[in-house]
């Protein structure tokens, strides 16, 4: 495994490696440990921020190579480079931010390696070249999302192209800008961390329902109900939750056929009718549950999920 082999470096995620410090000095495989924070004004994050780390061997990328270790290799990704690691953190610490559409500068969490994968591969080949810099290489775990049949675990190489000339007009110190696909990419992210975590819920709380679903049509028929719900209104996730789950057991036009539920909820209670959209979801959701709809039953509760506002979602971009 080349990205065992020649590996020089580890880029660790604090976020998903808690109690990073205490586990990364308790190592005798790690020759350098440089928190990317520690000379920014996030310097009090340090920890829960990017950590670049130099290896003594191979023992580190080695367990992050195992299937098992699922915790680990969703924690950090691989590098290959002949600088020195203070060259390669101040290199990344260039890396930090970005300008979001409306101009706002926002932390990037370029090291969780979710996000490292769609990042990199959203540049075309002169950008990615000086978007790396100092990396010769570049891996990232690519594994199966789990509303997908599981499959063995890959890494994905970005590698900087060295014969790729950039003309000396365009040659600038500074990284290539946030564009477009850049954005793309990060809401790509944000949706995926959302489809794992309606996954997990419907996985949980409407177990039947969501084995009845193929697998193979699982990722498509979450992604369609999403814009279902965008379409209509949502802005929570636990209203996406209780619009996922309601599709699941009543059809996906529950809202919309003559027969459907909604249409049988609001001949039943036409005053409730009145209240908003979101209102109008949260009773709906309530009155499934009752004997009057005639409804497949499911006394869970919803109250557990977040009521914050829906892509929001410091996994991302900080």
């Amino acid at each position: 495994m080349e990205h065992v082999r020649e590996a020089t470096h580890a880029l660790i995620d604090g976020v998903r490696y808690p109690e990073a410090f205490k586990r990364l000095y308790s190592r005798d495989d790690l020759d350098e440990i440089e928190p990317v924070y520690l000379t920014t004004r996030w310097a009090s994050l340090a920890e829960q921020g990017p950590i670049l780390v130099r290896l003594r061997g191979t023992s580190l990328a080695n367990e992050a190579s195992v299937c098992g270790e699922e915790a680990l290799y969703r924690s950090l990704s691989l590098l290959s480079s002949s600088a020195s690691t203070a060259s390669l953190g101040e290199h990344l610490r260039q890396c930090v931010t970005f300008k979001g559409e409306g101009g706002q500068e926002k932390l990037l969490r370029f090291a969780d390696p979710l996000v490292t994968r769609h990042w990199l591969a959203s540049y075309e080949k002169a950008p990615l070249r000086a978007l790396m810099g100092p990396i010769d290489r570049w891996w990232v775990a690519d594994w199966a999302p789990n509303w997908e049949a599981s499959r063995p675990l890959k890494w994905q190489s970005f590698r900087a192209d060295a014969s790729l000339e950039v003309p000396e007009a365009e040659q600038t110190p500074d990284l290539p800008p946030f564009g477009r696909h850049q954005f793309t990419a990060l809401d790509a992210v944000v949706r995926w961390q959302l489809k794992e975590r309606l996954t997990n819920y419907l996985s949980e709380h409407a177990i039947t329902a969501w084995e009845h679903l193929p697998i193979n049509e699982r990722g498509q028929w979450l992604d369609d109900r999403l814009d279902d719900a965008i379409a209509w209104g949502v802005s929570t996730e636990r209203q996406v939750a209780i619009w996922v789950e309601l599709s699941l057991n009543w059809g996906e036009d529950y809202m919309t056929a003559s027969d459907g539920l909604y249409a049988d909820w609001a001949r039943h209670s036409p005053n409730d009718a009145r209240l908003s959209r979101q209102d109008q979801l949260y009773a709906l959701d309530a009155w499934s549950r009752t004997p009057a709809a005639n409804a497949p039953q499911s006394a869970q509760s919803h109250a557990s999920l977040s009521q914050e506002p829906l892509f929001i979602d410091e996994e991302a971009d900080g």
